[in-house]
């Protein structure tokens, strides 16, 4: 375990039970001013509901006072003719109800009972025609004929599930008071006033919804079921008692139980964060860095290591860093060798293999054209044979050095040329320019280089009668791969050997049914290349190599 994880897993744990205890004490004082603020507005509310209801009692009793003692209705309730009263006289008791109601759309209606229990008025101010009294209604007027009570007053639903608020009184039928409580004298009607009370619904429905559970309507006072749990009078017994369902407020609770262990979470994190930042600093950062430089250096992203001045961490970078230094030195010698051709001191062909490569993605991604100059010594083997391999050598080096030297000419005039030059094997020699093969760069570069074996190559004063064939290919143009690229350098250079020895052939120039010769394989490298790809050569006169 490293040490920023130790110091985490101590500090981490520490932090975030402390922030857990807070978040809890935050979360019982939330739940205690949610409940104290939700008991409030549903006391309000039902204080809506109860100044509803109120109206609506007032309206009917407005109503029924106003109504009885209109000349309209003694008048009916005294005259004997039944048919002449339900005919005409009624009709003064409707005009006189409904100049009443209020233009607020209120359904009001209004019966009258004898005291044997008959209906001999009914109005409803509603939209149907044929509108009957409620059996509810019914039945509450019939209370009051039978009950030892004035009057009354209450809900009533019909079996349609509609509510209405009615009001009934016992009244004197020729002087319009009150009657007595008790059985009715015959002289005396039930007249009942009710009136649907849409507010006092709406308010009540609306409640049910917001808190889930309906309003409750008792004639004694209700016992309080939980801490928000309120009630309220609506008017001599009836009492209204809403209790909010059990999911009202886990909602709420819920998201700041939710809010709170985020904010809890992040408080931790950040608190944690500032603590490992002064741990960092001053304990584990000078430890980390030497880490980091270390590894950098083995991934070959650095080249050195600071040494701190920090004691035995300083000691250690040093020690790094001396280490670090003789193996780079080692590896830059071991690689060296492995590039470079021992005989001639040029790359070998595991060099030439790399930068063919890299030059022909180079070609491929800016457009430039690469040219390839495949080399190959005439009469070489002669000279090896008779003079011996030491001369051979010789031979092979100043070549090279040759090459190279007409290569770096050619190049240093260029205005973006450059190459470089190697030893495929044996006798063959490569070079690789970024040039045009018919630019001014390479024309210099061959005729340079050609220009050596006139009259024999000199080596320490000595001439010996070798020449060079050329073979020349480019990209794009020639090839569409280094392998072939490769190949179709080798091809041009046997046809510059057919073409008499120490001269030059180009690709491009190359009859077509011979330069359409028998192609390597596209995925074949060009360490694999052998003898058997080129082409047969055309007979032509001149010493064999």
């Amino acid at each position: 375990m490293t040490l920023s994880r130790r110091a985490l897993a101590v500090l981490f744990p520490i932090v975030l039970l402390g922030h857990i205890l807070a978040g809890g004490a935050a979360y019982l004082g939330y739940r205690h001013a949610l409940v104290t603020q939700n008991r409030a507005r549903l006391q309000q509310n039902l204080s809506q509901l109860q100044n509803a209801y109120s109206d609506y009692a007032s309206l009917d009793s407005q109503l029924l006072y106003v109504v009885r003692n209109s000349p309209a209705f003694l008048t009916f309730v005294d005259e004997s003719d039944a048919e002449y009263r339900t005919r005409v006289l009624a009709i003064g008791v409707q005009d006189s109800l409904q100049s009443l109601v209020p233009n607020d759309g209120a359904n009001v209606s209004c019966s009258v009972f004898q005291s044997d229990g008959r209906q001999i008025f009914y109005f409803d101010n509603g939209t149907d025609p044929f509108q009957k009294l409620g059996a509810g209604q019914s039945a509450f007027a019939q209370a009051v004929l039978n009950d030892d009570v004035a009057s009354r007053s209450g809900l009533v639903t019909e079996g349609d599930g509609t509510t209405y608020l009615a009001m009934a009184a016992k009244v004197q039928a020729r002087t319009g008071g009150v009657g007595v409580a008790g059985p009715q004298p015959d002289q005396s009607v039930v007249m009942q006033v009710a009136v649907r009370p849409r507010r006092f619904e709406t308010i009540r429905d609306t409640m049910a919804r917001e808190y889930g559970a309906p309003v409750a309507l008792t004639d004694l006072p209700p016992v309080s079921h939980g801490e928000l749990s309120a009630s309220i009078r609506l008017a001599p017994g009836l009492y209204a008692q809403e209790t909010p369902s059990v999911a009202y407020l886990r909602g709420p609770l819920t998201r700041f139980a939710a809010v709170t262990g985020l904010f809890v979470i992040v408080l931790s994190v950040v608190s944690v964060s500032v603590l490992m930042a002064l741990v960092r600093r001053y304990i584990i950062a000078p430890v980390e860095e030497l880490d980091r430089q270390v590894t950098a250096i083995t991934e070959n992203r650095r080249q050195d290591i600071d040494v701190p001045d920090m004691g035995e961490v300083g000691r250690l970078a040093a020690n790094v860093r001396l280490l670090h230094g003789q193996l780079t030195r080692s590896l830059r010698q071991i690689r060296q060798l492995y590039e470079t051709d021992l005989v001639t001191g040029i790359g070998n062909r595991i060099y030439f293999n790399d930068k063919l490569d890299q030059f022909y993605q180079l070609s491929a991604t800016t457009g430039r054209p690469l040219t390839m100059l495949f080399i190959d010594l005439d009469n070489f083997k002669q000279v090896n044979d008779v003079h011996g391999h030491r001369t051979g050598d010789a031979l092979l080096e100043a070549v090279a050095h040759a090459l190279s030297a007409a290569v770096r000419d050619a190049t240093e005039d260029g205005a973006e040329a450059m190459g470089i030059v190697a030893r495929l094997s044996g006798d063959e020699f490569t070079a690789l320019i970024m040039a045009d093969p018919r630019s001014a760069v390479v024309g210099t570069l061959i005729d340079a280089f050609l220009l050596k074996f006139r009259g024999g190559f000199q080596v320490d004063a000595a001439s010996y009668p070798v020449t060079a064939s050329i073979g020349v290919a480019a990209a794009p143009g020639d090839a569409d791969t280094p392998a072939h690229l490769l190949w179709c350098a080798d091809h041009a250079m046997y046809h510059a050997k057919a073409a008499g020895r120490n001269t030059v052939a180009f690709y491009a120039d190359l009859p077509r049914d011979e330069a359409a010769g028998a192609a390597p394989e596209r995925d074949v490298m060009p360490e694999e290349r052998g003898r058997a790809m080129r082409p047969p050569l055309p007979q032509a006169a001149g010493p064999a190599v």
